[in-house]
């Protein structure tokens, strides 16, 4: 016998996931054939939306898991947003370390060009 008592999905909570979910994946996919966002960048978002749809048509998914881990779903949906979010703030951190790295090779690139253009400027005398 369970004491504590679970919420259970509502049409409204399902209908109002997959229009969210439906238009999240129409935006993303509007912002890819527009080349605004990236391809790898949108696999995320994409498979975002795609966990929301096939949340919002079969919600027992979700009832299942927290009766496996013995939660209420509103435990399940926060811990997944979690997870998204940390999973999020790791690629980007990772796609900025990367962007970090090849602006410092490119900066110091530019600075023994100039370097070299200053040293070719100073053979060839002041007069030419």
């Amino acid at each position: 016998m369970e004491t504590t008592q679970q919420l259970d999905f509502t049409i409204s909570h399902r209908i109002g996931l997959l229009a969210l979910s439906v238009v999240l994946l129409l935006l993303v996919l509007e912002l890819v054939r527009r080349r605004r966002f990236k391809e790898r960048y949108a696999l995320l978002w994409l498979g975002t939306a795609g966990c929301g749809v096939i949340v919002g048509a079969f919600p027992g998914i979700i009832v299942w898991i927290s009766k496996v881990t013995h939660v209420q779903f509103l435990t399940v949906f926060f811990v997944t947003a979690f997870l998204f979010l940390l999973g999020l703030v790791l690629s980007f951190s990772v796609i900025i370390s990367r962007l970090s790295e090849q602006n410092r090779e490119l900066a110091q690139e530019l600075a023994l060009l100039a370097s070299r253009v200053k040293d070719i400027e100073d053979k060839d005398g002041p007069d030419k």
